[in-house]
């Protein structure tokens, strides 16, 4: 599970009550602000009520006085491999839509990466924002727990495929090879597969490969950490004979 809230672009960490406190601006003709604490509690809400999942985490930030809220949300699988998390971002000075995205592997950032493996979902501050949003946040959530399904379908695959050592390193070179891992990135795959630095992972399995692969991928852009997660789980899964992909992100605009 990769889950990020990351704030180095000016916003700074917030409790819930402070984000509750900032003013709501008046609507216009044509411009309808979200209210941040309600957004926030519909998206939990609605994890709770369709899911049956209970809140692990919550994290905030607000960036230009209150203009901007960037939140993330992690939820109690049972399975902390392929955990669900939920981001959330808005704002009160027009300057991002309301959107929310969700997945196994999310990241939110203030510098406006905003992304999930499972679903992402935004809604333009116009008329009927209030209805659309929820309409749209209750969709996607409700297809959220397949997408975790799969993902422990895929995890329990990985675990019961066997990968001797020098296999994994062809693997790692194909993956270097193709521009799936940079340079940077395989040399750490390389030493993690080699000797693992956590224990779970030393199986000469592909569970322990992906996990190397994944210390690998830590390193690079934070802006592509979900589009590199995908194409390695992609590359990884059609290497134990899962020719199926993984449920893809999903993007509603209205």
């Amino acid at each position: 599970m990769t889950s990020n809230l990351v704030l180095h672009c000016g916003a700074e960490i917030v409790t819930r009550a402070m984000v509750d406190a900032v003013p709501v601006p008046r609507h216009t003709r044509s411009w309808k602000p979200l209210h941040y604490g309600q957004a926030i509690d519909f998206v939990q809400q609605q994890v709770e009520k369709q899911l049956g999942l209970s809140l692990l985490s919550e994290h905030y930030g607000l960036n230009k006085k209150g203009d901007q809220l960037f939140a993330h949300f992690s939820y109690d699988t049972g399975d902390a491999e392929t955990g669900l998390a939920i981001g959330f971002r808005s704002s009160y000075n027009k300057s991002l839509a309301p959107a929310v995205c969700g997945g196994a592997d999310v990241f939110v950032c203030d510098n406006l990466c905003f992304s999930g493996d499972a679903f992402m979902i935004v809604r333009k501050n116009t008329t009927n924002v209030w209805a659309d949003f929820r309409a749209l946040v209750s969709a996607q959530v409700a297809g959220a727990l397949g997408h975790h399904t799969s993902m422990q379908a895929d995890v329990a695959k990985l675990k019961a495929t066997p990968c001797e050592v020098r296999r994994g390193y062809s693997f790692l070179g194909v993956m270097q090879g193709e521009g799936l891992l940079t340079a940077n990135q395989a040399t750490v795959a390389f030493q993690d597969w080699t000797t693992p630095r956590h224990e779970e992972f030393a199986d000469r399995n592909m569970w322990g490969l992906y996990n190397a692969v994944t210390e690998g991928l830590k390193k690079g852009s934070p802006g592509r950490t979900i589009e590199r997660h995908a194409d390695a789980h992609g590359f990884l899964t059609a290497s134990c004979g899962l020719s199926r992909p993984s449920a893809p992100a999903l993007r509603a605009v209205n």
